[in-house]
């Protein structure tokens, strides 16, 4: 299993794509500003709490160690600081945290004096703002030094917006040259230890990781955008389904309408009624055996991921000849895996948080 996890690390940043139309050289996060996050969550801050919801806007900064600024800030331990999920460092990228102040009142926002750091809005709430209580990200990315005209990179723009992209995890899940997924293998087999922060991590990473191996084989078979049998079917909004032994002919239409998308498993223990992985998951999955059994083992919960994601309220402008993509994507899709399928891989800046999570 070693070597052919050290052997698939090479073509981690490198998935398929699917859409056949030629890709445009460009230059994403030239500079910070070039790459605009805001959160969605789903509700807002009531007034009224024990909890201080602070929005914040932050420039160059990764959300740990924002997270630990505040902290310091409001005279609070680590773990009384909370987010929904990681932003991009290289970036400018809007996002609320929770900070716990039970019958206390809040530190004056005047004394916050954090480099990269704005404040957008502070506002009490009844509760504490919880890890992955997201509901998505929009985006707003321009692309500088593109060689393609821009009236062929706004067809493309479209095709992608209509058809979707794949949903693959992009390249920051699995860290530096993909140690998150190596270093994580060896203490999840027995071979090594993991600091306890790490665990988690590590555990999302191998999980991610064979997930893309899955949609990876789709896309190359072509039957990322369809329902095959034994599929587990997603509505596209929400994460409510159903399972399809042998799809039937509404199902398919409903496909084709991006109404559903088919979906692979995040490898772990089957906890419903649905099957565990199939037959044809696990064949894919063979060089990986190990891994699944010591994560069914740990009684790590399988999931489904749809295959495939929809930029929406997609918009495409032009600033001093570069192209400038608006879209929102739901929570736990990536940015980078829409842009894959547009320009080239040298284009993408460089690697920060999930951002998405």
């Amino acid at each position: 299993m070693t070597e052919a996890m050290t052997e698939a690390m090479s073509e981690a940043m490198h998935w398929p794509r699917a859409h056949p139309m030629p890709l445009s050289s460009g230059q994403i996060k030239r500079h910070n500003a070039d790459f605009n996050v805001v959160e969605r969550l789903p509700e807002m801050a009531s007034g009224v709490g024990e909890h201080l919801w602070l929005t914040v806007a932050k420039d160059g900064q990764n959300t740990a160690w924002v997270a630990r600024q505040l902290a310091r800030w409001a005279g609070l331990g680590p773990r009384e600081v909370s987010y929904a999920g990681l932003k991009d460092r290289h970036g400018v990228t809007e996002q609320t945290f929770s900070l716990h102040l039970p019958g206390k009142l809040e530190p004056s926002v005047r004394l916050l004096q954090v480099d990269g750091l704005t404040v957008v809005e502070a506002k009490r709430h009844s509760r504490k703002l919880k890890t992955g209580q997201l509901v998505g990200n929009s985006f707003r990315i321009r692309v500088r030094n593109t060689d393609m005209p821009l009236d062929q990179l706004a067809h493309n723009w479209q095709i992608l917006v209509e058809q979707g992209v794949p949903n693959y995890f992009g390249p920051q899940r699995f860290g530096h040259g993909g140690l998150n997924v190596l270093n994580g293998s060896a203490w999840l087999l027995g071979r090594a230890k993991a600091p306890r922060h790490l665990q988690s991590i590590y555990l999302s990473a191998i999980r991610s990781f064979l997930f893309n191996k899955l949609l990876a084989q789709r896309v190359l078979d072509g039957s990322w955008n369809r329902l095959i049998a034994g599929d587990f079917a997603q509505f596209t909004e929400g994460k409510a389904g159903f399972y399809c032994a042998e799809p039937q002919a509404t199902d398919v239409e409903r496909c084709l309408q991006a109404k559903v998308s088919p979906c692979a498993s995040l490898p772990g223990l089957s906890k419903d009624d649905f099957p565990a992985l199939s037959a044809r998951e696990r064949d894919q999955l063979a060089p990986y055996a190990d891994l699944i059994a010591a994560l069914e083992e740990r009684q790590v919960a399988r999931h489904f991921r749809k295959l495939r994601v929809f930029p929406e309220a997609a918009q495409f402008e032009v600033i001093d000849k570069d192209p400038v993509l608006s879209f929102f994507l739901p929570a736990g899709s990536f940015a980078t895996s829409v842009l894959a399928e547009l320009v080239t891989e040298q284009g993408l800046g460089p690697g920060g948080e999930d951002g998405h999570e």
